[in-house]
């Protein structure tokens, strides 16, 4: 149930609205005159205003401004009269939800009504969480699910002091953000706040990046140059997707966690490294270790403080609130008015499984803006491409890659071309692939093997080519 206000001079029509939004089972306060509903306004809270342009005294507008003024999270529905739309105009640049035009039948308004009703709810729950007291700066991070508090306290908790973190968590769930925030809340926040993707550069170039080189140590090092590790001093050093760094390069990681220490390539100067480290992976480290792909050692000295950030599936609670934010986000930058989502459009959101997590909810709501062609988003303008909480959606991407050929085919071919097909859709990352085929992942990594599936980015594949040696 829902406090709704219904001003309008004529009574008849008043008295019709009212009683619609009574059978449909909301609280309805009826005014005359816009001085009257301005009254009941300072008196009580209320969801929705439905209001008349034109009425003795106060008119429409001026009411709407008035409300804006005294509770920003009213919703407000204008009734104007043919022939007044530029004040209808007017009216949404102030800001009312909607308008209506009369006459009108209720239905149309019943469903105006709706829509504006959900969107208060979620301007109200947004507003709620940037009012919630959190100690520190959290940024971008958004989330009021129990689990994205829990992160909160702990970082709070740990970021003050030197302790090396762990990030664990898929990919797109906002593992550089969390490591972000430690560092906005530790003791070395004025300090730089550096990071290396270490799934995105050869075994040479990573060690390079890492800890820099002396000029002439390697063809091509034409000069003096200082790593990652020398440049973060003082500060924080962020290694994302550090899962898929090569023994040699753990093993001198290690090496500047213990002695707080490190040589740049080529050279023999041994540089001090003041630095608090944040790792962050989506593989299965403990995994890693029995697979003989990462070091143990290195291991226990990342762990000291683990966060696990969970799926946004997980967490659906946060799915709303994030997507109103980027809702909000991208339409300021592409200039456009836009007042929320239908009701429709959000029930298709909360039932997504959203394999991509926050980086696929935020590509969305992006495309979304972009195609919009009104100012409230539907189902239509997400193309999300299910209509359900499984991954349907993936499934038909993925049937529609494996068509078989007439003239039929193997099925070690057929199997090879939908792990193939698997691991393109989830970024090379095996975990994940093995979770959308809905097999372990020493299945996963059983069936790579077989089929002599490599790529760049696995430390086991490289070969000496991929390392540029």
């Amino acid at each position: 149930m829902r406090k709704i206000l219904v001003a309008e001079d004529e009574r008849n029509l008043r008295e019709g609205i009212a009683e619609a939004f009574r059978d449909a089972g909301h609280e309805v306060v009826e005014a005359a005159a816009g001085d009257e509903a301005l009254s009941c306004v300072e008196e009580q809270v209320f969801d929705l205003v439905v209001t008349d342009y034109k009425m003795p005294g106060m008119d429409g507008l001026e009411l709407l401004r008035r409300i804006r003024m005294i509770n920003d999270t009213t919703a407000i529905i204008m009734m104007t009269a043919y022939g007044t739309v530029e004040g209808a105009v007017q009216a949404m640049r102030l800001g009312a939800f909607d308008y209506i035009q009369k006459p009108f039948n209720l239905e149309e308004l019943e469903l105006k009504a709706e829509r504006a009703l959900e969107h208060r709810k979620l301007l109200s729950r947004l507003m709620e969480f940037d009012r919630r007291e959190i100690v520190g700066h959290f940024g971008n991070i958004i989330g009021e699910s129990p689990s994205m508090r829990r992160i909160f306290e702990i970082v709070t908790k740990v970021a003050p002091s030197n302790a090396t973190i762990l990030v664990l968590g898929e990919t797109g769930t906002g593992k550089e953000l969390i490591a972000h925030a430690v560092h906005q809340n530790s003791n070395c926040k004025d300090g730089p706040f550096v990071k290396v993707n270490c799934a995105a550069l050869a075994e040479n170039l990573l060690e390079s990046e890492l800890f820099g080189h002396e000029r002439g140590a390697f063809t091509g090092a034409d000069r003096q140059r200082a790593g990652r590790f020398e440049l973060a001093n003082e500060g924080t050093l962020f290694l994302d997707e550090i899962g898929t760094m090569s023994a040699g390069t753990q093993a001198k990681v290690l090496r500047v966690l213990q002695e707080r220490e490190f040589e740049r390539l080529g050279g023999t100067r041994t540089i001090k490294s003041d630095v608090r480290l944040v790792a962050a992976t989506n593989r299965d480290l403990e995994q890693a270790i029995l697979d003989g792909d990462f070091r143990e050692d290195l291991y226990f000295r990342l762990n000291v403080v683990t966060i696990r950030i969970p799926p946004l599936r997980e967490r659906r609670e946060d799915v709303i609130p994030l997507a109103t934010f980027f809702l909000q986000r991208f339409a300021d930058d592409l200039k456009k008015t836009m007042r929320g989502f239908s009701p429709s459009a959000l029930r298709l959101l909360t039932r997504h499984n959203w394999p991509g997590n926050i980086r696929e909810l935020e590509n969305s709501i992006e495309r979304a803006v972009l195609m919009c062609e009104g100012q409230v988003l539907e189902p239509r303008d997400l193309t999300l491409g299910v209509a359900n909480g499984d991954s349907s959606g993936s499934a038909s991407r993925m049937a529609a890659v494996l068509r078989m050929p007439a003239e039929g085919m193997a099925l070690d071919d057929l199997e090879k071309m939908a792990i193939l097909e698997a691991l393109r859709m989830n970024d090379w990352i095996q975990k994940d692939a093995a979770r959308f085929l809905n097999i372990s992942s020493r299945v996963m990594n059983y069936k790579i093997q077989k089929h002599e599936i490599t790529h760049p980015r696995w430390a086991r594949n490289r070969t000496p080519a991929t390392d540029g040696r």
